[in-house]
């Protein structure tokens, strides 16, 4: 896979999943005990090895040694690991390549993959060191395997660390003002909005709103799994009318919360999001991602969370997930003592202490799952993440952060008035097409 690829990086190993894993890791010895998974990483190497490690999801050397560093020493003593921070520097992994710095281990999300690893052609196809090391690849959520193999063509340069999954969480306070019954797990998009209409409204100098979504994330993950633009032609898929289903759910169903557009334009045509859920405290229901539980505010709530809607066209079918994966490198020179530690990294052992913590691990174990979250708020309902199947990830091609910028930056027009569903989509299609011809020319 040397072709280059380009897509936005606004999800990953954000400061939420950091915290996350932080919550759990801070609070307990070393994970400790036999666990599946482990194969041949149960007795530490005699080998003395060095791993560089590196990371362009946003992991500090710090956070690296808290979350991950201190176990890998105290599994591993005769390995050392020099962690390479890109966060803050103005080194990023292709100076590394350039310049011929050793990586052999590479942390990175599923946007990140993508300038961490396939750009700087460090891709590493790990099958057999699975085989070598008896990795069981049927412990994995096959949903994460799968979306590394769309964007590595078919490879595994890595395997799943921890994954981002969506949930709907909803303030408690503002359903007991208003004497409306709480969301339950199960729940469609229509039925969530007709909800959300009875929670919309404005009292005591004050608008409230029922239902708001991450936008950007409601829409590239929705469980139609479709990507912005097609791989095989390079045109946009907006015409495909699953997307008018998605916008005619989505953006419809606000525009009939009372008083939803209002408050765009009164802000700017600024949507409305994270802060005004848990700062401002006016949002009733926010969908994004179930790390939103670690933010800073957050255990001050009276909160909780139910499955992320579903729409009525693909029932039971919950948004895709968003994974992490650790990748070994093309150049490394130490790839079986880098595979010991994606083994470990990945084991039921170290996995379940991710999962008390409230990260959700890219494991099918059922008692990893069914701990998930209970170090950090055992009355949360976080079986919801589990409720539903996760949807597949689409394969993605080099113009996929065109196809996306195109119909996102039109959204706020929905509010305003002026666009609709249909012209709105037929306008971002034609200029993401435009845009990717004029690429192609380059």
């Amino acid at each position: 896979m040397n072709k280059r690829i380009s897509l936005p990086c606004s999800v990953g190993l954000t400061a939420s999943m950091l915290m996350t894993l932080l919550a759990g890791c801070s609070s307990t010895g070393a994970p400790a005990g036999d666990a599946v998974g482990l194969s041949r990483t149960e007795e530490a190497a005699d080998k003395p090895v060095t791993l560089s490690i590196t990371s362009r999801a946003g992991l500090t050397t710090e956070q690296f040694d808290q979350l991950y560093g201190k176990y890998l020493k105290e599994k591993f003593p005769n390995y050392t690991f020099n962690f390479m921070q890109q966060r803050g520097s103005k080194i990023n992994t292709q100076d590394m390549v350039t310049a011929g710095s050793p990586i052999d281990l590479m942390f990175e999300s599923l946007s990140s993959l993508i300038d961490g690893v396939i750009n700087p052609g460090l891709g590493f196809d790990i099958s057999p060191l699975i085989k070598k090391e008896n990795v069981d690849l049927n412990r994995f959520e096959p949903v994460a395997l799968d979306a590394m193999k769309a964007m590595a063509g078919g490879q595994l340069y890595g395997l799943p660390s921890s994954m981002q999954a969506m949930s709907l969480m909803y303030n408690k306070d503002i359903f007991d003002k208003f004497g409306v019954p709480y969301p339950r797990d199960g729940m469609t998009w229509d039925e969530v909005f007709a909800v959300a209409k009875q929670l919309s409204r404005k009292e005591d100098g004050i608008q409230y709103l029922g239902l708001v979504t991450s936008t950007g994330h409601v829409l590239k993950l929705s469980p139609f799994s479709l990507p912005y633009v097609d791989v095989q032609t390079n045109k946009s898929t907006l015409g495909d009318g699953r997307w008018k289903t998605i916008l005619t759910t989505i953006f419809n169903g606000q525009l009939e919360e009372p008083g939803f557009s209002d408050y765009v334009r009164n802000n700017k045509n600024k949507l409305p999001g994270m802060d005004q859920f848990i700062k401002d405290r006016n949002i009733a229901m926010w969908v994004f991602f179930t790390d939103t539980a670690f933010f800073p505010g957050m255990d001050e709530m009276n909160w909780d969370m139910v499955s992320v809607p579903t729409y009525k066209e693909v029932p039971g079918m919950a948004a895709q997930v968003y994974p992490n994966y650790i990748c070994i490198s093309n150049t490394s020179k130490e790839k079986d003592a880098a595979m010991k530690v994606l083994n470990y990294l990945t084991s039921d052992e170290f996995q379940l202490t991710l999962s008390k913590a409230g990260t959700i691990s890219s494991l099918t174990t059922p008692e990893v799952k069914k701990a998930l979250g209970e170090d950090y708020a055992k009355k949360v309902n976080w079986g919801a993440v589990y409720y539903h199947t996760f949807a597949a990830t689409p394969a993605k091609g080099p113009y996929e952060n065109t196809g996306e910028k195109q119909l996102t930056d039109l959204i706020p027009s929905l509010y305003t008035g002026e666009l609709d569903v249909n012209s709105l989509l037929r306008k971002a299609q034609e200029e993401a097409d435009k845009a990717i011809a004029s690429a192609l020319k380059k």
